[in-house]
């Protein structure tokens, strides 16, 4: 288990016995996943607390855990199981009326195995969406990236589905896709299902974005899907910085990851999906590598990388960049417009950071 999917646990530890009362374990307790009580007198299972989604609200999406919750905590243990504490956990959390899914029910990747190289992995990133344009000749491609944020809706950039080429129009969007080259994605012998192409309902995109004076700001679009698609091994949801603990994160001490083909409206990329690995600098720092200082906003995050690398030269227009915290994968920024030489040495690229609009993300998910 790696340290950053250990730290949560490590949190949990210091709440539960770093404190006065000890409590002590007995055979009458429960085992994991027996039936139990919680200290609010509600029955519930014995479980992880990685997978309890009310207790894991508490300790994600709150800086500061009052004392109240620190003894239901400690008094919801009840049971470890490979040194891990699990709890008493009694159902869903409260509706905090946005439709957006909170861990664990998001950012969690099939296939975690650490692997060297640039392809990804058949199953991993299940997040990864493509945006399907059609032409004037009635030929259809894929040039714009995004991601899957809950069953309904994608998030991508507003110069993906505005002031397109003449005669574009935007097609649908294609999920659970890693070859492009075959039909059918097989890797040893095993194969995913098809991808699966959804019909767009509604674009949303961000009223301050002007593609006119050629602006990056507020380079963001929501896209609404006809039918909500149901989620499996190769379609899940990323999560979102909705927890101010998460929002509040220093992105420059750590690595991101773009996944992606290569799509652009000027590049058709590759056959297969890749990630590369980025390091995120100060937006101050990173403007000095800018003809135009200016261009580069707070609300944007520099990425690149330091080494020279010729596998993936260009992040889809409008995909993710991601980070790990806490043990689930996190949105923290989207493509914006311009060419992105990520695999390039010192060449920045530019993405819209998500924490800057979630509200605006949640405002229009519950229209």
């Amino acid at each position: 288990m790696g340290l950053k999917l250990r730290s949560i646990f490590v949190i949990v530890q210091a709440v539960v016995t770093i404190q006065a009362v000890q409590t002590e374990y007995t055979s009458a307790q429960p085992k994991p996943g027996a039936f139990c009580i919680n200290p609010a007198g509600e029955p519930g299972k014995c479980i992880s607390i990685r997978e309890c989604e009310p207790l894991l609200h508490v300790l994600l999406h709150k800086a500061q855990v009052s004392a109240k919750e620190r003894t239901f905590l400690i008094k919801s243990r009840c049971s470890m199981h490979e040194r891990q504490p699990w709890v008493c956990c009694a159902g869903p959390p409260p509706d905090e009326q946005n439709l957006l899914p909170s861990p664990p029910h998001c950012g969690v990747r099939t296939n975690t195995r650490l692997i060297g190289g640039q392809l990804t992995q058949l199953d991993d990133y299940p997040w990864t969406a493509l945006i399907e344009y059609e032409k004037p000749d009635g030929s259809t491609g894929f040039h714009c990236g995004g991601t899957l944020i809950n069953q309904g809706h994608i998030l991508t950039a507003a110069h993906c589905v505005s002031s397109l080429p003449v005669g574009w129009k935007v097609h649908g969007v294609r999920l659970g896709e890693w070859d492009l080259s075959e039909a059918l994605d097989c890797e040893y012998n095993y194969c995913n299902n098809a991808p699966v192409d959804l019909q767009i309902s509604k674009i949303i995109i961000h009223e301050g974005y002007d593609a006119l004076n050629g602006s990056s700001s507020h380079d963001i679009a929501l896209i609404r899907f006809e039918q909500q698609v149901n989620f499996s091994d190769t379609i899940k949801p990323i999560c979102l910085p909705l927890a101010e603990s998460i929002r509040s994160k220093n992105m420059t001490d750590g690595i991101s990851t773009v996944v992606g083909w290569g799509k652009s409206q000027s590049s058709a990329g590759v056959a297969k999906r890749l990630k590369l690995n980025l390091n995120v600098r100060d937006y101050r720092v990173c403007s000095a590598l800018f003809v135009r200082p200016e261009e580069v906003q707070p609300s944007q995050l520099c990425a690149l990388r330091e080494e020279s690398n010729n596998e993936l030269c260009s992040a889809d227009s409008g995909a993710g960049l991601e980070r790990f915290f806490y043990g689930f994968q996190y949105l923290t920024g989207v493509a914006g417009s311009g060419e992105h030489k990520c695999g390039r040495e010192n060449i920045p690229g530019l993405f819209v950071s998500v924490a800057d609009y979630v509200e605006w993300i949640q405002e229009k998910v519950r229209e």
